[in-house]
């Protein structure tokens, strides 16, 4: 599939596994290099200084719960908060994760999206060094270089947005990952749990609303958020804007269901 679709990619065996990462197990005969897969070095690093831009570019932040969203005679949409205040805006994009199903449910337009619990474990202080982030799909973990240090995660639990965090899990996590790099240690880490937006089909909803003309969607991304975030960006400023998008949304569209 990867040859069919023009990605680069080498078989390496154990010597060239070592050579490319020298903290992986000598135990392991085989691995995918792909050269050209990329991570982000700190994530939130990396939404302040988009945050940043915005406020230069001339953006406004404004905090607060959504009750509801509302529109006016003259067209406006109006985003009502819980504490009572209001946002007037020509266009509302709804990209809250797994919580846009509840503003979507209010519009009139209900969507199966649902969470997977994601966990991971950031090790800040891990004894080894890595170039490059490694996936082991027959026991379900990554680990990446991130943050200033070294990100195990994996996993998924399909426990609603209620359910306390099982910690338990990420622990799981990190034994396997020590099983593929034996000098991983265990200094100065935090375990997290966070809320993956998914729908059955796995494709997201980029769409406008099918109920509400100013209101467009931008959710349920699953596990590819950043991966689709610039994509999606693209897609909702056209729509907004009214240019024809680069993409035909209609896969994308929220009515699908």
């Amino acid at each position: 599939m990867m040859q069919r679709y023009g990605l680069e990619f080498e078989v390496l065996s154990n010597g060239a596994i070592q050579y490319y990462e020298p903290a992986l197990s000598p135990t392991i005969a085989k691995a995918v290099l792909l050269p050209d897969n990329k991570s982000i070095r700190d994530p939130y690093r990396l939404v302040v200084k988009l945050a940043e831009a915005a406020k230069a570019a001339g953006a406004a932040f404004v905090s607060g719960a959504v009750r509801n969203i509302e529109r006016k005679g003259d067209g406006t949409v109006v985003v009502l908060l819980e504490e009572g205040g209001r946002v007037e805006a020509d266009s509302v994009v709804l990209a809250a994760g797994v919580h846009t199903r509840f503003l979507a449910e209010k519009l009139g337009e209900p969507i199966p999206l649902e969470t997977e619990r994601g966990y991971h474990t950031q090790i800040m202080k891990p004894g080894i060094s890595m170039r490059y982030s490694m996936i082991w799909p027959a026991r379900a973990f990554m680990v990446t270089p991130t943050a200033g240090g070294i990100r195990v995660g994996g996993n998924v639990e399909l426990a609603g947005l209620d359910a306390a965090p099982d910690f338990r899990r990420p622990r799981v996590l990190v034994r396997h990952a020590q099983r593929a790099l034996p000098g991983l240690k265990l200094e100065e880490a935090t375990d997290w749990m966070g809320h993956r937006p998914a729908l059955p089909d796995t494709i997201p909803i980029i769409s406008p609303s099918s109920k509400m003309p100013g209101v467009f969607y931008a959710t349920g991304h699953g596990h590819l958020g950043l991966t689709y975030a610039a994509t999606t960006a693209r897609l909702i400023g056209d729509m907004v804007t009214g240019l024809e998008p680069s993409l035909d949304i209609a896969p994308f569209r929220i009515d699908r269901y």
